[in-house]
Protein backbone atom coordinates (compact mmCIF):
# COMPACT_ATOMS: atom_id res chain seq x y z
CA UNK A 1 0.00 0.00 0.00
CA UNK A 2 1.37 3.31 -0.99
CA UNK A 3 2.00 5.70 1.71
CA UNK A 4 2.52 8.83 -0.39
CA UNK A 5 -0.50 11.03 -0.50
CA UNK A 6 -1.49 13.26 -3.50
CA UNK A 7 -3.51 16.35 -4.09
CA UNK A 8 -7.04 15.31 -2.62
CA UNK A 9 -7.10 11.89 -2.12
CA UNK A 10 -7.72 10.54 1.10
CA UNK A 11 -5.19 8.95 3.24
CA UNK A 12 -4.43 5.30 2.37
CA UNK A 13 -3.05 4.08 5.46
CA UNK A 14 -5.27 1.86 7.62
CA UNK A 15 -5.49 2.26 11.08
CA UNK A 16 -4.43 -0.85 12.45
CA UNK A 17 -1.24 0.07 10.85
CA UNK A 18 -0.88 3.49 12.40
CA UNK A 19 -1.17 1.70 15.56
CA UNK A 20 1.90 -0.52 14.97
CA UNK A 21 5.48 -1.74 16.48
CA UNK A 22 6.75 0.67 14.16
CA UNK A 23 5.27 4.12 15.20
CA UNK A 24 5.40 3.11 18.66
CA UNK A 25 9.05 2.30 18.45
CA UNK A 26 9.55 5.98 16.63
CA UNK A 27 7.28 7.85 19.31
CA UNK A 28 9.57 5.75 22.39
CA UNK A 29 12.80 6.67 20.30
CA UNK A 30 11.62 10.61 20.26
CA UNK A 31 10.54 10.52 23.67
CA UNK A 32 13.91 9.27 24.85
CA UNK A 33 16.04 11.89 22.92
CA UNK A 34 13.35 14.76 23.80
CA UNK A 35 13.73 13.87 27.66
CA UNK A 36 18.12 13.98 26.84
CA UNK A 37 17.71 17.37 25.18
CA UNK A 38 15.69 18.61 28.25
CA UNK A 39 18.29 17.41 30.82
CA UNK A 40 20.78 19.60 28.09
CA UNK A 41 19.26 22.58 28.42
CA UNK A 42 18.82 23.05 31.55
CA UNK A 43 22.40 21.81 32.38
CA UNK A 44 23.27 24.72 30.40
CA UNK A 45 21.49 27.20 31.54
CA UNK A 46 22.36 26.63 35.16
CA UNK A 47 25.70 27.22 34.43
CA UNK A 48 24.86 30.41 34.12
CA UNK A 49 22.68 31.17 37.00
CA UNK A 50 23.95 31.91 40.74
CA UNK A 51 24.08 28.69 42.79
CA UNK A 52 25.36 27.54 45.99
CA UNK A 53 26.98 24.46 44.48
CA UNK A 54 27.79 23.26 41.51
CA UNK A 55 25.03 22.20 38.62
CA UNK A 56 26.25 18.58 37.06
CA UNK A 57 27.70 18.76 33.11
CA UNK A 58 25.17 18.79 30.55
CA UNK A 59 27.18 15.57 29.68
CA UNK A 60 25.78 14.15 32.19
CA UNK A 61 22.62 13.31 30.44
CA UNK A 62 24.13 10.55 28.36
CA UNK A 63 24.43 8.87 31.76
CA UNK A 64 20.36 8.84 31.68
CA UNK A 65 20.65 6.66 28.57
CA UNK A 66 20.74 3.43 30.50
CA UNK A 67 17.81 4.49 32.71
CA UNK A 68 15.81 5.75 29.89
CA UNK A 69 15.99 1.75 27.98
CA UNK A 70 15.54 0.33 31.06
CA UNK A 71 12.57 2.04 33.36
CA UNK A 72 11.72 4.35 30.56
CA UNK A 73 10.03 1.93 28.20
CA UNK A 74 6.82 0.91 30.08
CA UNK A 75 6.02 4.82 30.37
CA UNK A 76 6.76 5.05 26.47
CA UNK A 77 4.93 2.62 25.79
CA UNK A 78 1.63 4.08 27.73
CA UNK A 79 2.35 7.49 26.67
CA UNK A 80 2.63 6.21 23.11
CA UNK A 81 -0.64 4.99 23.42
CA UNK A 82 -2.72 7.23 25.03
CA UNK A 83 -1.02 10.42 24.09
CA UNK A 84 0.55 10.04 21.06
CA UNK A 85 -0.88 7.79 18.62
CA UNK A 86 -4.35 9.13 19.32
CA UNK A 87 -3.16 12.57 18.46
CA UNK A 88 -1.83 11.30 15.03
CA UNK A 89 -5.24 9.52 14.32
CA UNK A 90 -6.94 12.98 15.04
CA UNK A 91 -5.27 14.85 13.22
CA UNK A 92 -5.92 12.47 9.96
CA UNK A 93 -9.22 12.26 10.64
CA UNK A 94 -9.55 16.14 10.87
CA UNK A 95 -7.05 16.19 7.96
CA UNK A 96 -9.62 14.11 5.90
CA UNK A 97 -12.89 16.01 6.92
CA UNK A 98 -11.15 19.46 6.54
CA UNK A 99 -9.01 19.33 3.90
CA UNK A 100 -9.47 16.06 1.99
CA UNK A 101 -6.15 15.26 1.90
CA UNK A 102 -3.18 14.68 4.66
CA UNK A 103 -1.32 17.58 5.79
CA UNK A 104 1.17 17.21 8.48
CA UNK A 105 0.38 20.82 9.93
CA UNK A 106 -2.52 19.54 11.25
CA UNK A 107 -0.91 17.56 13.91
CA UNK A 108 0.69 20.29 15.79
CA UNK A 109 -2.96 21.68 15.95
CA UNK A 110 -4.44 18.34 17.36
CA UNK A 111 -1.47 18.16 19.49
CA UNK A 112 -3.33 21.31 21.91
CA UNK A 113 -5.91 19.41 23.31
CA UNK A 114 -4.19 17.20 25.25
CA UNK A 115 -1.54 19.43 25.67
CA UNK A 116 -4.70 21.87 27.27
CA UNK A 117 -5.65 18.70 29.01
CA UNK A 118 -2.51 18.19 30.83
CA UNK A 119 -1.75 21.86 31.36
CA UNK A 120 -5.24 21.65 33.51
CA UNK A 121 -4.15 18.25 35.63
CA UNK A 122 -0.82 20.28 36.84
CA UNK A 123 -2.62 23.33 37.37
CA UNK A 124 -5.21 21.81 39.92
CA UNK A 125 -2.79 19.08 41.10
CA UNK A 126 0.35 21.08 41.47
CA UNK A 127 -1.18 24.89 41.23
CA UNK A 128 2.01 26.74 39.54
CA UNK A 129 2.79 30.31 38.92
CA UNK A 130 0.28 31.62 36.40
CA UNK A 131 3.32 31.94 34.15
CA UNK A 132 4.60 28.50 34.54
CA UNK A 133 1.01 27.27 33.86
CA UNK A 134 1.00 29.26 30.79
CA UNK A 135 3.93 28.06 29.19
CA UNK A 136 2.38 24.34 30.09
CA UNK A 137 0.30 24.72 27.47
CA UNK A 138 2.34 25.44 24.23
CA UNK A 139 5.49 23.61 25.61
CA UNK A 140 3.58 20.61 26.08
CA UNK A 141 1.55 20.79 23.06
CA UNK A 142 5.33 21.33 21.20
CA UNK A 143 6.57 18.28 22.35
CA UNK A 144 3.53 15.93 21.50
CA UNK A 145 3.72 17.08 18.20
CA UNK A 146 7.16 16.49 18.10
CA UNK A 147 6.78 12.78 18.64
CA UNK A 148 3.55 12.45 16.77
CA UNK A 149 5.04 13.57 13.90
CA UNK A 150 7.97 11.14 14.21
CA UNK A 151 5.65 8.17 14.94
CA UNK A 152 3.64 9.75 11.65
CA UNK A 153 6.34 9.92 9.30
CA UNK A 154 7.77 6.27 9.91
CA UNK A 155 4.29 4.78 8.78
CA UNK A 156 2.93 7.47 6.58
CA UNK A 157 6.35 8.26 4.75
CA UNK A 158 7.99 4.70 5.14
CA UNK A 159 10.83 6.48 6.83
CA UNK A 160 13.11 4.06 8.56
CA UNK A 161 13.36 3.52 12.03
CA UNK A 162 17.48 3.89 12.29
CA UNK A 163 16.68 7.59 10.17
CA UNK A 164 14.62 8.70 13.42
CA UNK A 165 16.98 7.21 15.44
CA UNK A 166 19.99 8.83 13.41
CA UNK A 167 18.47 12.49 13.75
CA UNK A 168 17.89 12.10 17.42
CA UNK A 169 20.99 11.26 18.06
CA UNK A 170 22.30 14.44 15.69
CA UNK A 171 20.07 16.74 17.85
CA UNK A 172 21.05 15.57 20.94
CA UNK A 173 25.04 16.00 19.63
CA UNK A 174 24.41 19.15 17.99
CA UNK A 175 22.88 20.97 21.25
CA UNK A 176 25.60 19.93 23.66
CA UNK A 177 27.83 21.58 20.52
CA UNK A 178 25.88 25.13 20.49
CA UNK A 179 25.92 24.91 24.35
CA UNK A 180 29.79 24.26 24.76
CA UNK A 181 30.21 26.54 21.79
CA UNK A 182 28.29 29.56 23.18
CA UNK A 183 30.62 29.14 26.51
CA UNK A 184 34.01 28.20 24.79
CA UNK A 185 33.53 31.33 23.03
CA UNK A 186 32.77 33.30 26.04
CA UNK A 187 29.23 34.75 25.03
CA UNK A 188 27.60 33.37 27.91
CA UNK A 189 29.47 33.58 31.44
CA UNK A 190 29.68 30.53 33.58
CA UNK A 191 28.81 31.33 37.04
CA UNK A 192 31.90 31.22 39.48
CA UNK A 193 31.58 31.73 43.65
CA UNK A 194 33.25 35.02 44.00
CA UNK A 195 36.71 34.64 45.91
CA UNK A 196 36.29 35.59 49.46
CA UNK A 197 39.19 35.50 52.37
CA UNK A 198 38.96 35.65 56.33
CA UNK A 199 38.76 39.57 56.23
CA UNK A 200 35.98 40.02 53.48
CA UNK A 201 34.05 36.96 55.81
CA UNK A 202 34.50 38.39 59.00
CA UNK A 203 31.41 40.63 60.19
CA UNK A 204 27.78 40.12 61.10
CA UNK A 205 25.47 37.96 58.90
CA UNK A 206 21.75 37.49 58.78
CA UNK A 207 19.25 35.25 57.38
CA UNK A 208 16.87 38.06 57.04
CA UNK A 209 15.03 37.14 60.09
CA UNK A 210 16.15 36.66 63.78
CA UNK A 211 19.27 34.48 62.77
CA UNK A 212 22.47 35.80 63.28
CA UNK A 213 26.32 34.85 62.77
CA UNK A 214 29.20 37.20 63.74
CA UNK A 215 32.27 36.27 62.63
CA UNK A 216 35.39 38.14 64.24
CA UNK A 217 38.82 38.64 62.73
CA UNK A 218 40.17 36.40 65.52
CA UNK A 219 38.55 33.28 64.50
CA UNK A 220 35.84 33.66 67.71
CA UNK A 221 32.73 33.13 66.05
CA UNK A 222 28.68 33.68 67.63
CA UNK A 223 25.27 32.45 66.73
CA UNK A 224 21.79 33.90 68.06
CA UNK A 225 18.88 31.91 67.02
CA UNK A 226 20.53 30.52 63.53
CA UNK A 227 17.65 27.67 62.33
CA UNK A 228 19.22 24.31 62.85
CA UNK A 229 18.82 21.78 59.51
CA UNK A 230 17.39 18.53 59.90
CA UNK A 231 14.23 16.68 59.83
CA UNK A 232 12.37 19.30 61.85
CA UNK A 233 13.28 21.95 59.82
CA UNK A 234 9.92 22.91 58.08
CA UNK A 235 9.57 24.78 61.75
CA UNK A 236 12.33 26.70 62.07
CA UNK A 237 10.51 28.98 64.93
CA UNK A 238 11.01 25.60 67.23
CA UNK A 239 14.82 25.10 66.22
CA UNK A 240 17.34 27.44 66.73
CA UNK A 241 20.73 27.62 68.31
CA UNK A 242 22.88 30.23 69.86
CA UNK A 243 26.52 29.77 71.67
CA UNK A 244 30.01 31.04 70.95
CA UNK A 245 32.72 29.11 69.24
CA UNK A 246 35.31 29.38 66.06
CA UNK A 247 35.24 29.85 62.29
CA UNK A 248 38.07 29.51 59.91
CA UNK A 249 37.98 29.85 56.20
CA UNK A 250 39.46 27.33 53.61
CA UNK A 251 40.43 28.20 50.39
CA UNK A 252 39.55 24.77 49.00
CA UNK A 253 40.83 23.40 45.47
CA UNK A 254 42.02 25.87 42.35
CA UNK A 255 38.59 27.00 41.70
CA UNK A 256 36.71 28.92 44.12
CA UNK A 257 33.58 26.28 43.98
CA UNK A 258 35.82 24.53 47.07
CA UNK A 259 35.92 27.45 48.92
CA UNK A 260 34.19 26.74 52.74
CA UNK A 261 33.14 28.61 56.20
CA UNK A 262 34.27 25.80 59.31
CA UNK A 263 32.06 26.77 62.46
CA UNK A 264 32.38 25.05 65.57
CA UNK A 265 29.73 26.07 68.05
CA UNK A 266 28.90 24.32 71.21
CA UNK A 267 25.23 25.51 70.86
CA UNK A 268 25.07 24.53 67.13
CA UNK A 269 26.52 21.13 66.77
CA UNK A 270 24.26 20.67 63.53
CA UNK A 271 25.96 23.82 61.71
CA UNK A 272 29.64 21.89 62.04
CA UNK A 273 28.98 19.25 59.37
CA UNK A 274 31.78 17.85 57.15
CA UNK A 275 30.80 20.13 54.11
CA UNK A 276 30.75 23.18 55.74
CA UNK A 277 29.18 26.38 54.14
CA UNK A 278 29.62 26.96 50.72
CA UNK A 279 30.44 30.47 49.42
CA UNK A 280 28.24 31.74 46.79
CA UNK A 281 26.31 35.15 45.98
CA UNK A 282 28.23 37.95 44.07
CA UNK A 283 31.45 39.95 44.64
CA UNK A 284 29.22 42.49 45.95
CA UNK A 285 26.93 40.46 47.76
CA UNK A 286 28.73 37.50 49.47
CA UNK A 287 26.54 34.71 50.59
CA UNK A 288 27.19 31.55 53.07
CA UNK A 289 25.35 28.74 52.51
CA UNK A 290 24.22 25.47 54.05
CA UNK A 291 23.48 22.29 52.47
CA UNK A 292 20.02 20.49 54.31
CA UNK A 293 17.36 18.13 53.54
CA UNK A 294 17.59 15.32 50.79
CA UNK A 295 20.83 14.58 49.01
CA UNK A 296 19.47 14.49 45.46
CA UNK A 297 17.74 17.80 45.47
CA UNK A 298 18.61 19.60 48.56
CA UNK A 299 17.89 23.33 50.04
CA UNK A 300 19.76 25.53 51.67
CA UNK A 301 19.74 27.34 54.39
CA UNK A 302 21.42 31.42 53.25
CA UNK A 303 23.22 34.14 55.54
CA UNK A 304 24.01 37.39 53.98
CA UNK A 305 26.22 40.38 55.36
CA UNK A 306 24.31 42.80 57.15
Amino acid sequence: MSAHIAGGARPSVAVSEMWSGRSITASAITQFTLVLLGVEIEGFVELAFRAPAPPDDPAAALLMVPFLLCFGGPFALVASLLVVLPTVEAARWASARFTGREAWWWVPVAALVPAAVGAAVVGIALRPAPGMLLLCWPAGAALLAVTALAAREVVLRRRRLRGVAGWCVAAVVAVYGIGAGLYGTGLITEYRPPKADTGRLAGTWTDGGDGTLRLAADGTARADALTEPGDTWPDPAKHRCSGRGTWSYEAGDSTTWGQRVRLRIDGCPAHAGTDGWRIGGTSDRIELNYEYGDPDSPAWYTLTRR
